[in-house]
């Protein structure tokens, strides 16, 4: 027999939010495994002690951005929005289902203007490494990179002509050097030295977006583009470092920084990399023999 749903919704339940969650959510699992607990701790001095309104929660704060990223959701006012209706999203952030959520506004001026110049999302990725490394997940050991683009939210039409200073001086005279010293083992004379005038070349600078790069490469959309460098480490595939640069700035520029950055921070004791051919340079190759590092590009 056919009946009419009578409406429901006016009714008051007792209900926990936690059983309206399910026990496989990505959500649950990130939560069980990764501690945000440190946050409050490491931005603390960021904040003023006895003066002012009572300020966001600074974990909840990056716990928004990190559901913003992992789900894609680049508008901080529909990410507001998807919190207000999403249940899974409320119990990961700690808040209830009556619970008012924070307004997009005190979220982006948090980012904008307390966190943009400090290095706390450097320290935040590094803790997480950590930890990561402490539950085993992370041997340090063999490592991979690549970089990939990321399209600038800039209009490839609207440009002016700039000047810049070449990228690849500092690379250059780090090569330089070990030719220097190879002639001088070898008792031949050294090479003139370079001309000490900064070099520069043409650019297109993107009027929207200035810090990205117009970049021409084959087989790729041309346009204004950032680089994204990502390290990942073999045991579990956890991202170990990501650098980013213009779309203009080679590969080869940042890797050997990186590299010693990991290991440095970490205390990771590489044995062997993986890179993309558009890491197979001799200085690339050279930094590796020089710190006995077995590289494998292709």
């Amino acid at each position: 027999m056919l009946k009419d749903r009578a409406p429901t919704q006016s009714e008051l339940e007792f209900v926990c939010i936690d059983e309206l969650v399910p026990a496989d959510h990505l959500l649950r699992k990130i939560y069980k495994t990764v501690d945000f607990g440190f946050i409050h701790e490491l931005v603390k001095d960021l904040y003023c002690s006895d003066n002012g309104r009572p300020a966001l929660d600074p974990t909840l704060l990056f716990k928004l951005l990190f559901l913003g990223y992992l789900y894609g959701v680049r508008s901080e006012r529909q990410l507001m929005r998807d919190v207000q209706v999403n249940v899974a999203y409320r119990w990961f952030l700690g808040l209830n289902l009556t619970d008012k959520v924070p307004d997009a506004s005190t979220l982006s001026q948090n980012r904008r203007r307390r966190f943009n110049e400090s290095e706390v999302y450097q320290q935040i990725f590094d803790e997480i490494v950590l930890q990561a490394m402490r539950k085993k997940l992370v041997s340090g050991q063999i490592l991979y990179t690549d970089s990939t683009h990321l399209k600038a939210n800039a209009n490839k039409n609207k440009w002016i002509k700039a000047r810049a200073a070449s990228s690849s001086r500092d690379y250059l005279e780090a090569l330089d050097q070990a030719v220097e010293e190879d002639r001088l083992a070898h008792g031949k004379k050294p090479l003139p030295p370079r001309s000490s005038e900064p070099e520069t070349r043409d650019i297109k600078q993107s009027t929207t977006d200035p810090d990205s790069g117009y970049m021409v490469r084959d087989g790729k959309p041309k346009g204004f583009f950032y680089l994204d460098h990502r390290t990942v480490d073999g045991r579990c595939n956890i991202i170990t470092d990501v650098h980013l640069t213009p779309g203009i700035v080679h590969d080869r520029l940042s890797y050997l920084e990186r590299l010693d950055r990991q290991q440095k921070r970490f205390g990771f004791d590489v044995q062997s990399v993986g890179l993309d051919a558009g890491y197979f340079t001799a200085g690339i190759c050279k930094g590796l023999e020089d710190r006995q590092i077995y590289g494998v590009i292709g």
